[in-house]
């Protein structure tokens, strides 16, 4: 991350700073959600009903959060709006956190953690595709570093479980 990030770190912010901290939140959270995955999937609870009560639960979370605050509900025209917004919905969110459940379901809680490493990688992967960020040697290196560290960690712990 820090060689990703290199560039932007002479211009550190109070909005970098708080991206940071909600990024190790974020961390924290998912691991949390990691293991109730894999409790879910020791008491054999399917994990499309699990991702789509989650959903549903952040979904009126957040419209309770913002009746609360008095937000105003703004309900834009454009089209590229709305296809951004399904595609988020259902293939960035739903579908890959599903993905994610099934990953946590085959290969265990503490494997599966190595995979967000790759979530920064495939962010900026995908953000250079769309045209918002301009390939770098320092986009490309932490992509490679990324997916050598995921892949070291998840090689060394197969070495450990089956010695000899």
């Amino acid at each position: 991350m820090v060689i990703i990030l290199y560039p932007d770190l002479h211009t550190i912010s109070s909005s970098f700073l708080l991206g940071i901290g909600l990024a190790a939140i974020g961390t924290i959270v998912t691991s949390i959600g990691d293991v109730f995955s894999y409790y879910n999937n020791e008491k054999n609870i399917d994990p499309v009903r699990a991702n789509t009560i989650g959903m549903l639960v952040a979904t009126l979370s957040l419209l309770l959060f913002a009746l609360v605050t008095a937000k105003d509900f703004v309900f834009p025209t454009s089209l590229h709006y709305w296809g951004g917004l399904l595609y988020l919905a259902i293939f960035a969110s739903f579908i890959a956190w599903l993905l994610y459940l099934l990953l946590v379901k085959h290969m265990g809680a503490a494997e599966s953690s190595y995979m967000v490493a790759l979530f920064p990688a495939i962010g900026g992967f995908a953000s250079v595709v769309i045209g918002e960020s301009a390939l770098s040697w320092n986009l490309v290196l932490g992509i490679v570093l990324a997916v050598l560290g995921a892949f070291i960690a998840l090689s060394k712990k197969k070495k450990s479980e089956f010695p000899g």
